[in-house]
């Protein structure tokens, strides 16, 4: 039998009716046992936070100085022009601390270098370099769209007085905002390259002038034949000329007098003359000469009395105009070359073998970079001979595919060169596995031979690179 509580006729509650000061009095207690816990808890903060204020890291303590220096070391080595990125200094280390954010932004070495490309605000690019305050510049801009990179250049050309170094990869348009008269007093190297469509602009001919640069000494220009740069060239001593026109490389070297260094590739055809010899052009101070063949024509009037490393990109076939060309640029120099590179595009034994045969038989350190699908034996098979370049100290070769016969022949040819032949490197290119299961043989049986040359004086490494595959494998390495 269930008992039914009738609700309450004014207030329609079935509770019983409680004394509203009871229930007051154990929500009062309740309310000071929680204030109580909360002073205690906060007595025990306090206490803490005491604790940890009083603890000092060393590396805050170190005088600002000491830490500015330390954050120099921090910089990337990989590039001369840090793009701006929150995970590399000097950024990385505005997000650590407070102290450490003022130190580097204070510290206006940091900011002297930035590579920055037109998809870049201009406040970043505009901060960067505030924050550099009056040091020398070390600036790369790389634009693609004029409307874009125009606020960016802007930034770049209101600094020039501080420029060192610096690289500009622009489209015409924003390159020929250079001919205004501007003052560079610190530039050191400049280089300066085309980018996006070019437009040809008749009723501009004037030349991109950067000849109020009174300590420039380096140039790269890569650049389009109708876009004239006007730079000091007589103080020059580093000169690299991309794909320029024969007749205006000839003209810019011909007020080149004290270039050291050169390195030259043209396009089209030599000028017109009406002379069955041209004048020689003479650059008596040049050490070090790169060039593409082509086999390009300007060598043929070049003179070069002083060099000692020539270095030849790209080579073909070898045939009689080649080493002719060769032969006659060796033999004006006032004392044999010592380091020689040659680049083997389509390499075969006997291109090699020509080649070598117009280098000086005093030459001491010789390179080869072979293209990936090359042979190496054979061309290992061209410096068998120890009559061939019978003084070589140093040989390095690079690239060139692994075949089996490669295990064999390059003992073999280390073993002929042994009484004159100090270091050996070789970067080797394989399709397969570097730790493939099928070379462990042949490794096994040319591992002993490297390493009792290397235990009788010769310094040697050998590496194994994959092409497709992740993985690199040094075989012996005496050299470090």
């Amino acid at each position: 039998m269930s008992m039914t509580v009738e609700s309450c006729v004014r207030c329609g509650t079935t509770d019983a009716p409680v004394d509203p000061t009871l229930d007051r009095a154990h929500l009062r207690s309740r309310l000071a046992q929680l204030n109580s816990l909360i002073a205690a808890f906060s007595a025990e903060r306090q206490k803490l936070q005491a604790v940890s204020d009083s603890i000092v890291y060393p590396v805050l303590t170190l005088p600002p100085e000491i830490t500015a220096l330390i954050f120099l070391h921090c910089l990337p080595e990989i590039t001369a022009f840090p793009k701006p990125s929150p995970l590399v200094a000097p950024l990385l280390l505005t997000q650590i601390c407070r102290q450490w954010r003022d130190i580097a932004i204070a510290s206006s070495e940091l900011w002297q270098s930035i590579g920055i490309v037109d998809t870049r605000t201009v406040d970043v690019f505009d901060t960067w370099l505030l924050r550099s305050r009056n040091h020398p510049l070390n600036l790369s801009l790389n634009c693609v769209d004029h409307e874009r990179g125009a606020p960016l250049v802007d930034v770049c050309i209101s600094h020039t007085h501080r420029w060192r170094n610096v690289e500009l990869a622009l489209p015409v348009g924003l390159l020929r905002r250079l001919k205004l008269p501007l003052s560079m007093p610190l530039l050191c190297k400049i280089s300066l390259s085309l980018r996006g469509p070019f437009v040809r602009e008749q009723s501009d001919d004037d030349p991109i002038s950067l000849s109020n640069a009174p300590i420039l000494c380096e140039a790269d220009l890569s650049t389009h034949t109708d876009l004239r740069v006007k730079l000091p060239w007589a103080q020059l001593t580093t000169l690299r000329l991309d794909k320029a026109d024969v007749a205006e490389s000839l003209a810019i070297l011909e007020l080149c007098p004290n270039l050291v260094t050169l390195d030259l590739s043209t396009v089209g055809p030599p000028p017109a003359t009406r002379d069955s010899e041209p004048e020689p052009l003479i650059l008596p101070n040049l050490q070090s000469f790169t060039f593409s063949t082509d086999f390009c024509p300007v060598i043929e009037r070049l003179r070069l009395p002083r060099l000692t490393h020539l270095h030849i990109r790209e080579t073909l076939a070898a045939d009689g105009t080649y080493t002719a060309r060769l032969q006659n640029l060796l033999a004006h120099c006032v004392s044999p070359i010592q380091h020689f590179s040659l680049a083997l595009k389509y390499p075969a034994s006997e291109t090699l073998q020509r080649t070598l045969d117009a280098v000086p038989a005093s030459l001491h350190a010789l390179e080869l970079h072979c293209g990936n699908a090359t042979h190496l034996a054979p061309l290992l098979a061209a410096l068998h001979s120890p009559d061939v370049l019978p003084a070589l100290t140093t040989l390095t070769i690079t690239g060139g595919r692994v075949f089996d016969d490669d295990y064999d022949a390059l003992p073999a040819l280390l073993q002929i060169r042994a009484p004159t032949l100090r270091e050996f490197s070789m970067l080797m290119l394989t399709y397969g596995r570097v730790d493939a299961v099928r070379d462990v043989p042949l490794r096994m049986r040319v591992l002993p031979k490297l390493n009792a040359l290397a235990e009788a004086g010769m310094k040697i490494r050998v590496t194994i690179t994959a092409r497709f595959h992740i993985g690199t494998e040094v075989l012996v390495d005496t050299l470090t």
